[in-house]
């Protein structure tokens, strides 16, 4: 039951929460996340809280659960191309026979992708916001509030093109 609660409250954080990174991708993060997956546990720890504090009935929990893996498999692929595109920018970026035609090129089917998966995310957000109730989608996004103002306090600098430290 904890499992699935768990499950749930990352699906919303990541679903809902994702359109706010579109803003402000960063490719070493989702880098970091890919390699190493287990880097999200210590995330998981205030979950639980955030579902009591939304009240989601286990109607909510189980529908939740469902859009999430309704998307899931198309996000992470979406997110692995966009990753992988990334890495290649900077392989080009760093090559002294790359063009800057190739270059923009690069760039083009970078900021596609950044579209397409901030449209899938965005049909994500929205079919879970579609089960909410109106007191808890504006408690949730006071939630969010708080929490892209912690984000930014924590990490203000930085940028959507990083090189690897």
């Amino acid at each position: 039951m904890l499992l699935s609660r768990i499950s749930v409250v990352s699906v919303l954080l990541l679903s809902l929460g994702s359109v706010v990174a579109l803003g402000d991708p960063s490719p070493l993060l989702s880098q970091s996340l890919v390699q190493n997956p287990e880097s999200l546990q210590p995330r998981l720890r205030g979950q639980p809280k955030l579902m009591e504090e939304l009240n989601f009935t286990e109607e909510q929990k189980q529908e939740l659960q469902a859009i999430h893996y309704r998307h899931k498999d198309e996000i992470s692929a979406q997110q692995q191309e966009l990753i992988q595109a990334r890495q290649d920018l900077r392989q080009l970026l760093s090559s002294s026979s790359s063009t800057d035609e190739s270059l923009r090129a690069k760039h083009q089917e970078i900021q596609q992708l950044q579209q397409q998966l901030g449209d899938l995310r965005f049909e994500s957000m929205l079919a879970m916001s579609a089960i909410m109730t109106i007191e808890q989608r504006s408690r949730f996004s006071e939630l969010m509030q708080e929490r892209r103002q912690s984000s930014r306090e924590r990490l203000p600098n930085r940028s959507s093109i990083e090189q690897p430290r």
